[in-house]
């Protein structure tokens, strides 16, 4: 092996940078793509709710706390629609369902006509029945039967419509962490519907599985699309920029070798692939060509010069590889930054992106170069290629800001001030249902249960009494039963439930069944008697058997987190004002988790731009040895960042999970050009050259890549926008818009600057010596 890379080395002979034998570097990509594809064999689909929190989050804390003592609050609702729906045959279809599924791994319990219970008066007192007992439905007329159902405290507007033409069946499954789960679980009840001859009646299915299961199969379907779709635009970009064949394999070449050993990374460390980590193949793709690109306009600049090939890509090398190198500290500084975002998926694409960035450092500038020398040996073409045509309009670009620098900068900063008002709008929301079509079936399916049900969207209010039995009073109940009433007055509620309720049927159903009495026992000692007497099941679903830990549950009909974050605010300041005798409260539940991703998304947001500003500030101006050029060159690339909130601001897109990331994202990218363009201008600068020579010479030298990248980008991006998953069109579209604005602004603004700064002989000499 050492023989191996002393003789590659020796082959370039004349060479300042050493270059790696091919068979070495072909050594190298193939033993990463071998070792990818084994990894990524292993590969977690998940993007579960569960994922998106840290362990020690408040909301995960006191939903494990919740979950100790009480079923899960989540639920996936069925809902179906007949003519007749209190038919024998349509009833006995149900039961039948219900008994499948409820014999299903998954599934914990399932909750329909014939499988709740209703607490019924007799001679003595009460019993606990079935509300529809699937051994009596030919023995009961239909008639009867919708009577009983529709005049039960608990089953309409939750099993059942009010205009008797829907039934509902609630599977609530065994405690869930994952995507595919959810999936397999969703799956069996849709085949249990089939199974059981429902089909026809079945109108759609709402909930967290639903939600999780869909945004699964929109991340699937997206990755499996769009990955190879700008694979092919950007190497057909690539192949019109550079005008020849092997250039455009050895660039497919390097996008696998960055894009395979990344995503496998993720596995190693045991990290799901989630709605997130999705977008890496595609980031990481264009980032690898926008690289390739510089060093393939350098290897062509070395062509216009009629050097030899070794000497094309050795000046190539000398030219980009130190703005590469920083570069890439600049990239993966943007997305590192997102770790301080604190949502775990965040943050794992940024710590991969920053591993796939440094990937790309190394795969560009150490193993291409080998195979360039090795098997690209005829010349690239000057005036056919891409890189001539994007020369010519960057020079013009460049031109135009010389000849107009005091109008370009007063021009951008009228611009600035005319839309801040736009900024203003932008929106931090986190709705599941919002990313997907109106006329997705989950949507669909989601408002037909709202409107002849209730809402989908559950919140639990802990209640903790202070020792055994705390809660087995009247006092406690009533306290419960208050707040119930206060909060069905919010319009943002559809229903409650807690062990009051049952305890004013047990009351009710004693005193037989007069609505007079449909309230709280009198005394704890007939409320413990019928505690006694009580034996069945959904009572302890509502308090422990200790009667020490209670719950509210509470279903809304709103999905974002800001609304849902309103009422939480409202229940707590409730509570302050009117704290519950003897018992802490606490909110939680679903509701409550999206509700905290507020503020998760707004310090994150701030948190990671200002860890990427700091980050990629200090490495420009000890690059440059200037905190003043530094603070010159991040100007250009502030500008497409406060024009994505512009776009956010106009067109009502929200912060949410994916635009969280877009900032750290462009701003690592943009930056990138600002380098190559501003380290060829010192450069030159340095060398004795006029400032407005040294910015055209640098802008036309540089600029063919930067717009060449600028092209490619924008165009792989922009293809994401087509997506139906609307946090992925989000995402490509703010991202090829944030990208195409710094174009603008490197083109147009820096030059403006640069002029406007070192124009003057004094300032240019002092530029000269810096």
């Amino acid at each position: 092996m050492t023989n191996l890379i002393a003789r590659g080395f020796s082959r370039q002979q004349g060479m300042q940078h050493k270059v790696l034998a091919w068979p070495l570097a072909l050594a190298l990509v193939i033993l990463l793509h071998v070792g990818a594809v084994m990894v990524l064999l292993k590969l977690d689909f998940n993007n579960a709710p569960e994922v998106y929190y840290p362990d020690d989050a408040p909301a995960v804390v006191l939903r494990n706390q919740l979950r100790a003592d009480f079923p899960s609050d989540e639920v996936l609702t069925v809902l179906f629609r007949a003519d007749q729906p209190y038919a024998a045959d349509f009833l006995k279809r149900l039961d039948r369902l219900a008994s499948d599924l409820g014999k299903h791994r998954l599934v914990e319990r399932v909750l329909t006509l014939t499988t709740v219970e209703k607490i019924s008066a007799t001679d003595d007192g009460f019993v606990v029945e079935w509300l529809v007992a699937p051994d009596q439905i030919d023995e009961i007329g239909a008639d009867t039967l919708r009577q009983r159902v529709l005049e039960d405290r608990f089953a309409p507007d939750v099993l059942a419509s009010r205009n008797g033409h829907y039934i509902a069946l609630a599977v609530r499954p065994v405690p869930l962490g994952e995507s595919m789960q959810r999936k397999e679980l969703r799956n069996a009840v849709l085949a249990a519907v089939e199974g059981a001859g429902l089909r026809e009646h079945y109108v759609g299915d709402a909930g967290p599985v639903t939600v999780d299961v869909a945004e699964l199969d929109s991340i699937l379907r997206d990755s499996v699309l769009f990955i190879p779709l700008t694979t092919v635009i950007g190497l057909s970009l690539l192949g019109w920029v550079v005008g020849r064949l092997k250039p455009v394999v050895i660039g497919a070449v390097a996008m696998s070798t960055v894009v395979l050993p990344t995503v496998a990374g993720i596995v190693v460390f045991d990290q799901p692939y989630t709605m997130a980590t999705a977008i890496l193949p595609s980031l990481l793709a264009a980032y690898t060509l926008a690289t390739l690109l510089h060093l393939y306009a350098g290897i062509q600049r070395g062509r216009v010069a009629r050097l030899s090939r070794p000497a094309r890509i050795d000046r190539a090398l000398a030219e980009t590889l130190k703005p590469g190198f920083f570069n890439v500290l600049t990239t993966g500084a943007g997305l590192l930054s997102l770790t301080l975002v604190p949502i775990p998926p965040i943050q794992v694409f940024g710590a991969a992106g920053a591993f796939g960035t440094a990937l790309v450092f190394l795969t560009v500038f150490y193993l291409a170069p080998p195979f360039l020398l090795h098997w690209d040996v005829h010349r690239w073409p000057r005036h056919k290629s891409g890189l001539g045509v994007t020369g010519k309009l960057a020079s013009r670009l460049v031109r135009f800001s010389l000849r107009n620098p005091k109008a370009i900068v007063a021009g951008a900063l009228a611009l600035i001030v005319a839309t801040f008002a736009f900024t203003q709008r932008v929106q931090v929301e986190s709705d599941l249902l919002a990313f997907f079509a109106a006329e997705h079936p989950v949507s669909r399916s989601t408002r037909a249960i709202e409107s002849e049900l209730s809402g989908v969207t559950t919140l639990e209010i802990s209640l903790r009494g202070a020792e055994r039995d705390s809660l087995a009073r009247v006092e406690a109940l009533r306290a419960m039963r208050e707040l119930q009433i206060w909060l069905e007055q919010m319009p943002e509620v559809d229903r409650t439930l807690s062990m009051a309720d049952l305890v004013e049927e047990m009351h009710w159903a004693m005193n037989s069944e007069d609505p007079a009495f449909r309230t709280l026992p009198p005394s704890d000692k007939l409320l413990r008697q019928y505690l006694l007497i009580y034996d069945g099941r959904d009572l302890y679903e509502l308090v422990n058997r200790e009667f020490a830990h209670a719950r509210i549950v509470v279903n809304l009909n709103v999905h974002g987190a800001q609304e849902i974050g309103r009422v939480i605010g409202a229940m707590r300041a409730h509570l302050e004002r009117h704290p519950l005798p003897g018992m802490q409260a606490d909110i939680g539940g679903y509701g409550r988790l999206f509700a905290d991703q507020v503020d998760l998304l707004v310090n994150g947001q701030i948190n990671s731009f200002l860890g990427a500003f700091v980050q990629i500030f200090l490495f420009m101006a000890i690059l440059w040895r200037s905190f003043g050029a530094a603070a010159l060159g991040i100007i250009p690339n502030l500008a497409p960042l406060y024009f994505i909130f512009v776009l956010m601001g106009v067109t009502g897109i929200y912060l949410d999970l994916a635009t969280v990331m877009i900032a750290s994202v462009v701003l690592g990218i943009t930056v990138d050009d600002t380098i190559h363009l501003y380290y060829g201008y010192r450069k030159r600068l340095k060398k004795g050259f006029s400032p407005v020579f040294a910015i055209a010479r640098s802008f036309e030298s540089s600029g063919r890549a930067v717009l060449a990248i600028s092209l490619l980008l924008v165009a792989q991006f922009g293809l994401l926008a087509s997506s139906a998953f609307i946090p992925t069109a989000n995402f490509g579209l703010m991202t090829a818009v944030g990208l195409l604005a710094g174009q603008i602004f490197e083109l147009l603004l820096l030059p403006a600057l640069l002029l406007i700064k070192d124009g003057r002989p004094r300032r240019a000499a002092a530029a000269r010596t810096s």
